[in-house]
């Protein structure tokens, strides 16, 4: 049996700092998914689902997956906002978790230990939230312009 060879290649896709948002985003959206699946939380499972399906389609420059993924980082940008925002207002919280746990000897070194890995894991995902917002808003504004646009493709008919 011939094999069967194309007779015009492709052409080699140049560098695009926009595509490394994409695998970025199907990166942390495998990993919400894992722990959405662990913990049970279905609805959020669906959303993390659709946001990597969004994702591989727009890795493979498919069409459809560019407004898809358009729409979902700037819908994500506003979850990290107003999720950030619920976050800052509990800034006060950790003082007054130390305030109650030194007031209490009984507690011990541990329970000081627990707030503190509590308030750097708040820092990091304060942090993290602060990068993303930027990132989405900057990867959505990339795939609608026009020089982005005409490196998709439509689904042959």
């Amino acid at each position: 049996m011939p094999l069967a060879v194309r007779a015009d290649p492709a052409p080699a896709r140049r560098f695009s700092a926009w595509a490394v948002g994409p695998w970025v985003l199907l990166l942390f959206a495998a990993l919400g998914f894992v722990q959405y699946l662990r913990h049970a939380e279905y609805i959020y499972l669906a959303a993390t689902l659709l946001v990597i399906v969004a994702c591989a389609g727009c890795i493979l420059r498919q069409a459809w997956a560019r407004p898809a993924l358009q729409v979902l980082a700037v819908l994500l940008a506003v979850w990290a906002l107003a999720s950030g925002v619920l976050m800052l207002q509990q800034w006060g919280d950790f003082d007054t978790a130390r305030q109650h746990a030194l007031a209490q000897p009984q507690l011990g070194e541990v329970a000081l230990w627990m707030i503190a890995r509590a308030e750097r894991t708040w820092q990091v995902g304060l942090a993290l939230k602060a990068a993303a917002i930027p990132l989405l808003l900057w990867l959505a504004w990339q795939l609608g312009r026009p020089t982005v646009r005409v490196q998709f493709r439509s689904r042959p008919r």
